[in-house]
């Protein structure tokens, strides 16, 4: 039985970046050839053939006929499973995922040598949803294959937010920020083993860092240090929008399991924890806008 992949290591320690939403790369179709070729080999797929014929009614192209005895048929149709592929819309290429997962894995009796291969449909099927969600990580994909189908990582309106954020934390003097936040999407996106109490206490540091970062005039220890400096006499935030600041930074404090072991500050839900993404991402995008030029070096 095969087990959930933890998160590759190019995925664990890729820079903040924007997700690919919008299409399903060369290097991710390639991928995706190598997980055909391995899980026909492991007997988790019949044959070249059964997926050949799939990938063309997919991209509605004219019925095929294979023999299933001839090695030549055989090469041909994995010929043309690679070409359809590498021609399918990005739409439709998803499409194939969850037909690979729901249709074509099936398991079934083989021979190896000498052997007998049982494999059945839940082990072919474990099989693919993991490698399938492995890829989707490799690619920074802007989806996850959970339960059989494809999801997008989030609503929408959060994936918007924490775009704009991603770009905004490219700025050099926002490393420590950049480190929290990606930290807390890594755990945001794991469907599996979300860590909701630490994506909350990484994010909320991570606006704490970029005030630190972009204001070091304030000499603020903590973010409700920076929020007081901030709303005093208006210097740059409005007291009540200063107070969203102190609001996320007190549940931080207070929330169950947050960070100091609270039990009386609120429970950490899934629902909680994507509007913090969201409202984290907006306050590093204002605190980047409101903050003076960087000082050029003098020459």
């Amino acid at each position: 039985m095969t087990t959930r992949p933890t998160e590759p290591f190019s995925a664990r320690n890729r820079p903040v970046n924007r997700l690919i939403e919008d299409d399903f790369p060369a290097t991710a179709r390639i991928g995706l050839l190598h997980l055909l070729n391995h899980a026909i080999d492991e007997h988790y797929l019949s044959s070249w053939i059964m997926v050949a014929k799939e990938v063309g009614r997919i991209a509605r192209v004219e019925l095929e006929q294979y023999e299933s005895s001839s090695y030549d048929y055989i090469r041909m149709a994995r010929t043309n499973v690679e070409a359809q592929l590498h021609k399918l819309e990005w739409q439709r290429v998803y499409d194939f995922c969850e037909r690979l997962h729901s249709y074509l894995a099936i398991g079934g009796t083989f021979q190896k040598g000498f052997d007998e291969i049982v494999v059945t449909k839940a082990e072919a099927q474990a099989f693919i949803a993991d490698e399938l969600q492995r890829l989707f990580q490799e690619e920074n994909l802007g989806y996850d294959f959970k339960h059989g189908i494809v999801e997008r990582r989030g609503k929408q309106h959060t994936i918007n937010l924490i775009t704009k954020a991603e770009k905004t934390l490219s700025d050099h003097r926002l490393n420590s920020a950049r480190w929290h936040y990606s930290k807390a999407l890594r755990q945001f996106r794991d469907r599996e083993h979300r860590d909701l109490e630490n994506t909350v206490k990484e994010a909320v540091c991570a606006v704490e860092a970029a005030a630190k970062e972009l204001f070091p005039d304030a000499m603020a220890d903590t973010l409700g240090d920076f929020a007081k400096w901030a709303c005093n006499d208006g210097r740059l935030l409005p007291k009540t929008i200063g107070q969203t600041f102190t609001g996320l930074y007190a549940f931080r404090n207070s929330g169950e399991g947050v960070s100091h072991g609270a039990t009386s500050g609120g429970v950490v839900t899934n629902e909680l924890t994507e509007y913090i993404m969201g409202l984290v991402a907006s306050q590093i995008v204002l605190l980047a806008g409101l903050a003076p030029d960087e000082e050029l070096p003098p020459f």
